[in-house]
């Protein structure tokens, strides 16, 4: 009986105490990092405002992509054609999608949830509207 009892506490006890550690540093981490190239995007829980510029890009069937004054490349999944327009400047706040590819293979996917005009940029002859 004293044998089982140390198995018991040998084996099972661990496991216990691992398990509830593991529980409590994914509460405690408050924010996630996703790595977008050679940049690291930080994504905080309380996703708070940005500000953006839109650029094109006419590779992969052209796309706009929204760069951060810090260089993070965001590609935004839900841009509005009224700022689809090279230069305009945001505020925007949304998330980042995780586990998404694209076929840009350009910037971290980001889902758009508020924004803000700056500035409106200008439609260049050779944009695709």
């Amino acid at each position: 009986m004293n044998k089982s009892l140390t198995f018991i506490c040998l084996i099972i006890l661990p496991l216990i105490i691992t398990g509830c550690a593991q529980a409590n540093n994914e509460q405690l981490t408050q924010q996630k990092v996703a790595k977008v190239g050679e940049k690291q995007v930080t994504e905080k829980p309380d996703q708070s405002w940005q500000q953006v510029t839109v650029k094109y890009y006419d590779f992969e069937g052209g796309f706009y992509g929204l760069v951060s004054q810090k260089g993070d490349k965001l590609l935004p999944m839900n841009l509005a054609k009224e700022y689809q327009l090279p230069g305009t400047v945001l505020r925007v706040q949304g998330q980042l999608i995780k586990d998404m590819m694209t076929i840009q293979q350009w910037g971290q996917p980001f889902n758009i949830v508020e924004v803000e005009l700056i500035k409106l940029g200008k439609a260049n002859l050779g944009d695709k509207f």
